[in-house]
C-alpha cells in the first residue's frame, strides 16, 4: 500500500474519509467498553497488582535479554528445531524465502504476524512465485484490498460489512449478502480449502518461554493452531523481546492480554507448540524453524526508551487515543499505528524519517494509563519531541547561541533584570498602540500573525508593594 510521503498529508487524508473514521470509532468503543467491564469484574486493585506484576517480568526478561535468549534458543534446538538470529529484516526475509526455495513450496499459510508485517515478507515470497495466503480473517480482509493492518490486533477495523462484501464479492463464485454471518461463513469455506495443500506454514509469536522453548499462539479463530498442526514445515517469527521465563509468567500475561485487547477473559485459543512431533504424535510439524528478529530492537536496550520494548501488542493504547480514534492505523504510516507505532516507528525507522508522529498525540496519558504493562508512552512521545527538534537544530548555530544567551540571562535575578530595563529602554520606535508591531527577521513574520504586547513601566509584582501600602493607609 502507497502512503503519502508526510503525516501531515496522510492525516488529512483519513480525516476526509467518513466512513473510515465511522468504522474506527465504532470498533474502538467497543473495545474500550468491553475492557472496561472486564476490568470491572476483576477489581480495580486486583488488575493494577496484575500490571505492576507484568511489569516486573516484562522488565526483568528485558534486562537480562541476552541470557534469556541463549536459553530459548537452546532449548529449541534441543527439540529439533532450526534458529535463525536475523540482526535485520532484511535477513529473516533471506532466510525464509532460502527454505521456501528449498522446499519448492508453492502454497504458504500464514496467521497473524505484525512482524512479518513489519519485515515485509509476503513480497518477497511472492516475488519467488509463492502463493501466500493470510488466515486471520482481519488479515485476509487487507490482503484482498492491498493494504496494510491499519490495528494491532483488529487489522480490518477500518473497513465497514459493505466494503468487505465487494472484496468478498470479487473472488467468491457466488454473489455474498451484506451479512456478517455470510462473509464469515464465505472466509471460513474458502480458507479452509487452502489448509489442505499447505506447504509451508508461518506463524506470529505472542511469547516464548524460555525454559522449555515453547512457542505460544493466541488466537480467537484457531487458525493458528491450524497451521502449527498441518503444516509439514512450520516457520514462526518473533520479536527478539518476545520472551517469558517460565509457564509461571505466561498466565499473568495471557490474562492482562486477553482483557486489554478484547475484554475476553481468556484468549479462545492458546496454543503451547514445542517444535517438531513425535513419533507417535499424528499432527505437528515435521520441521520447525524459530525467527528470531532484531531490527532495531537491541539499540533500544539501556537507553531511555528501553520500557518500550515491555510491549506486549495488546492495542489498548489505539483504543484510548483520541487522535488514533479519529485518523486510523494507516495515516501512522507504518505498521505500528497508535501511540505504540508513534515511539516505535521513529525508534524503529529513524526519527528523520518518523518524527512527525511524536506530535500525533494530545499527551493526555490515556495510552500510559492503558497499557498493562505500564509503559510510559506519553513520556516517550514527549521526549522524541525533544530528539527531533535537537536533531532539526543540529548545526543551527545562531539558535543555539540565542537559547544560550536566552537561559543564561534567565537564570540569574540580576541579567534578568537588567535585560528587563534594557528591553523597557529601546522598545519605544517598535511599539504601537501598547504591541510590538515592527521587528527584524524572523520576528517581523512571527508579528504578521500575532500579537506581542509591549512590555509595561512596572509588571505587577512591581505595582503589588505599592498597592498593599495603599490599602493600609
Amino acid at each position: 500500500m502507497h502512503f503519502e510521503p508526510s503525516f501531515q498529508k496522510r492525516y488529512h487524508k483519513a480525516l476526509s474519509d467518513p466512513a473510515m473514521i465511522k468504522a474506527v470509532k465504532n470498533g474502538t468503543g467497543r473495545l474500550r467498553g468491553q475492557r472496561a467491564a472486564s476490568i470491572e469484574a476483576v477489581g480495580e486493585e486486583r488488575w493494577m497488582a496484575f500490571r505492576d506484576r507484568a511489569e516486573g517480568i516484562r522488565l526483568h526478561v528485558i534486562q537480562h535479554l541476552d541470557q534469556y535468549l541463549e536459553q530459548l534458543i537452546d532449548n529449541v534446538l534441543k527439540k529439533g528445531g532450526h534458529v535463525c538470529l536475523a540482526k535485520t529484516g532484511e535477513e529473516a526475509v533471506q532466510y525464509i524465502a532460502n527454505l521456501a526455495q528449498k522446499k519448492n513450496a508453492k502454497s504458504i499459510i500464514k496467521s497473524k504476524s505484525m512482524v512479518s508485517e513489519e519485515i515485509h515478507l509476503n513480497p518477497a515470497l511472492e516475488k519467488l512465485g509463492c502463493e501466500v495466503i493470510e488466515s486471520d480473517l482481519g488479515e485476509y480482509i487487507i490482503q484482498l484490498a492491498g493494504e496494510t493492518p491499519s490495528h494491532i490486533i483488529a487489522p480490518a477495523m477500518h473497513k465497514n460489512r459493505f466494503q468487505v462484501a465487494d472484496l468478498f464479492n470479487a473472488v467468491s463464485k457466488e454473489k455474498l449478502s451484506t451479512e456478517i454471518a455470510d462473509l464469515c461463513g464465505f472466509a471460513r469455506e474458502h480458507l479452509r480449502e487452502k489448509f489442505l495443500g499447505i506447504d509451508i506454514g508461518i506463524t506470529g509469536c505472542n511469547f516464548a518461554i524460555a525454559d522449555s522453548g515453547a512457542i505460544t499462539l493466541c488466537t480467537n479463530e484457531g487458525n493458528a493452531r491450524i497451521i502449527s498442526a498441518l503444516a509439514p514445515t512450520l516457520v514462526t517469527i518473533m520479536g527478539m523481546e518476545r520472551i517469558l521465563p517460565s509457564i509461571d509468567d505466561l498466565a499473568v500475561m495471557l490474562s492482562l492480554l486477553a482483557r486489554s485487547a478484547t475484554g475476553q477473559k481468556l484468549t479462545v485459543y492458546n496454543t503451547l507448540s514445542t517444535g517438531i512431533r513425535d513419533e507417535n504424535e499424528l499432527d505437528g510439524p515435521q520441521e520447525f524453524h524459530l525467527v528470531i528478529v532484531d531490527n532495531g530492537r537491541s539499540k533500544l536496550l539501556g537507553t531511555k526508551y528501553e520500557k518500550v520494548l515491555n510491549c506486549i501488542r495488546c492495542g489498548s493504547c489505539l483504543n484510548a487515543c483520541p487522535v488514533y480514534r479519529n485518523i486510523g492505523g494507516h495515516a501512522y504510516g507504518w505498521v505500528y499505528p497508535g501511540p505504540i507505532g508513534a515511539v516505535l516507528s521513529p525508534l524503529y525507522q529513524g526519527i528523520d524519517k518518523f518524527g512527525e508522529l511524536a506530535y500525533a498525540t494530545t499527551l493526555c496519558g490515556a495510552c500510559t494509563f492503558a497499557c498493562p504493562v505500564k509503559i510510559p508512552l506519553h513520556d516517550m512521545l514527549y521526549s522524541l519531541r525533544n530528539d527531533k527538534v535537537e536533531l532539526e537544530n543540529k548545526g543551527e548555530i545562531a539558535e543555539n547561541i540565542a537559547y544560550k544567551g536566552w537561559s543564561a540571562t534567565f537564570a540569574s535575578v540580576s541579567r534578568y533584570r537588567f535585560s528587563v530595563r534594557m528591553a523597557r529602554r529601546f522598545q519605544f520606535p517598535l511599539v504601537k498602540a501598547g504591541k510590538i508591531a515592527y521587528g527584524p527577521p524572523p520576528i517581523s513574520d512571527w508579528l504578521k500573525h500575532r500579537d506581542m504586547p509591549a512590555l509595561p513601566d512596572k509588571f505587577f509584582h512591581e505595582i503589588w508593594p505599592e498597592l498593599h501600602e495603599d490599602r493600609k493607609e
